[in-house]
């Protein structure tokens, strides 16, 4: 009977510690989206790499730190921005990758991340999306392009660039349309 009880509580417990770590959100170089902040960022990343300031980011309004990736031990990364929100939280990172790396960064994300969707066409653009806990990852490989772009948003990240996108695109449109 006490046995019983004992595996009973083990399993509740290895589910519930195996929930959590599903919960957690992408943690790109070791910065998990949400969590890590703008100096734990400098200090941790930008000791193995420079960090520069790149302003403020319209999306979030937050400010960003731009670096070319070398000294972080990623193979081919050529450039790395992260993003932060307002009150200096993780919110996005973007890094540069050579396009041919596609398959190879898909299948690792995968192994982490919940593949959402993908497109994968012999010739033409691949891209592919991920999602952990309250973040997303994108990857985009146009077909003209040597390079992709490894996308780790925040689910608030990735709706106010979408949402501004939206309203910008109507915007232009409007504009056109009036010059007729």
């Amino acid at each position: 009977m006490m046995r019983n009880k004992l595996i009973c509580l083990f399993a509740l417990l290895g589910m519930t510690i195996s929930h959590l770590a599903l919960a957690a959100n992408a943690a790109p170089l070791g910065q998990e989206l949400g969590v890590a902040t703008y100096a734990q960022v400098k200090q941790q990343v930008g000791g193995k790499t420079d960090l520069s300031d790149a302003g403020t980011n319209k999306f979030s309004g937050g400010k960003m730190l731009q670096g070319n990736g070398d000294g972080l031990g990623m193979a081919g990364l050529s450039e790395v921005t992260f993003i932060f929100d307002h009150t200096d939280m993780l919110a996005g990172v973007m890094m540069t990758l050579p396009k041919d790396s596609f398959k190879p960064t898909l299948k690792a994300l995968s192994a982490k991340y919940k593949l959402v969707d993908s497109v994968v066409p012999f010739v033409g653009n691949a891209s592919a999306k991920l999602k952990q806990g309250d973040s997303i990852i994108k990857l985009d490989a146009p077909h003209l392009s040597f390079e992709m772009q490894v996308l780790y948003l925040t689910n608030s990240l990735s709706q106010a660039f979408q949402q501004q996108s939206s309203s910008e695109r109507t915007a232009k449109e409007k504009r056109q349309a009036d010059m007729f």
